[in-house]
């Protein structure tokens, strides 16, 4: 059942896209809220999927460590491509650091270019963090929060957090509190060519935010401790919660 489901839901993936996306793509190209609308929609829709079809649900947890009504530099785990989607569930507008060759794909490439997410090369030149920079204080100016991966790409769930250098350089420029994030996902949601999408329990979870003005050392280091006993924990979660779907058996596990 794990590779139908899994199948099914990819399908899922890439129809809601397409229909949602093309649907209101003439109206979101005039009406800036209506971009983000139609943005967050499509990531609701996957949080479904993810729910009904994978029987998957995702919990979001340290919501009450935001800010109401002011822009956070958030520092989040990446594990998979689910990462890049659902935190438009908990961020009314944000401005994701991507690697560039995301803006040339089709539908979801137009709306990031259109949204104003903040492309960069990944070869870690400075021209790219001067780029990176500029486009975070552009975002951050309008009120906007800024989602970064430091890590730079997907890593294990199992991998010891190695951050880059951007995210320092980040949270200087900004001087904005920094909401780190932990996850899950790659449990469920392996990367590309990881195998199958699996049943259990994704938890995307805001921790204790970061104050601006720390040194860089002490930035670093606080950032590194949150998100390795915090990914520690949730990755345990997540296996105990797919350790308990596989004892429950197909018939159960796919029920609700």
């Amino acid at each position: 059942m794990i590779p139908l489901r899994s199948t099914l839901f990819d399908a899922w993936f890439y129809a809601s896209m397409a229909v949602i996306g093309l649907t209101c793509l003439v109206p979101s190209m005039l009406w800036r809220p209506v971009l983000v609308w139609t943005m967050r929609a499509w990531t609701l829709a996957i949080v479904w999927g993810m729910r009904v079809i994978l029987k998957t649900p995702t919990e979001f947890r340290g919501l009450e460590h935001l800010p109401k009504d002011a822009p956070v530099l958030f520092a989040a785990r990446h594990q998979s491509t689910y990462d890049t989607l659902a935190p438009f569930k908990f961020i009314a507008d944000p401005a994701f650091i991507l690697k560039r060759e995301l803006m040339a794909t089709p539908v979801f490439g137009w709306y990031c270019r259109r949204a104003g997410m903040i492309p960069i090369d990944r070869e870690g030149s400075v021209k790219a963090l001067k780029t990176m920079i500029a486009g975070a204080r552009d975002a951050a100016a309008r009120g906007r929060s800024v989602v970064i991966f430091p890590e730079g790409t997907r890593q294990p769930v199992d991998a010891d957090v190695e951050l880059k250098p951007g995210v320092a350089a980040l949270y200087r420029a900004l001087d904005l509190p920094c909401a780190p994030v932990a996850v899950n996902t790659g449990l469920c949601w392996p990367p590309s060519g990881g195998g199958p999408k699996r049943p259990g329990r994704i938890v995307f979870e805001v921790l204790p935010m970061i104050e601006p003005g720390l040194s860089r050392q002490d930035f670093m280091v606080r950032l590194t401790e949150s998100l390795q006993s915090a990914t520690t924990r949730l990755v345990a979660e997540g296996r105990e919660a797919q350790a308990q779907t596989a004892k429950a058996g197909p018939v159960q596990a796919g029920a609700g």
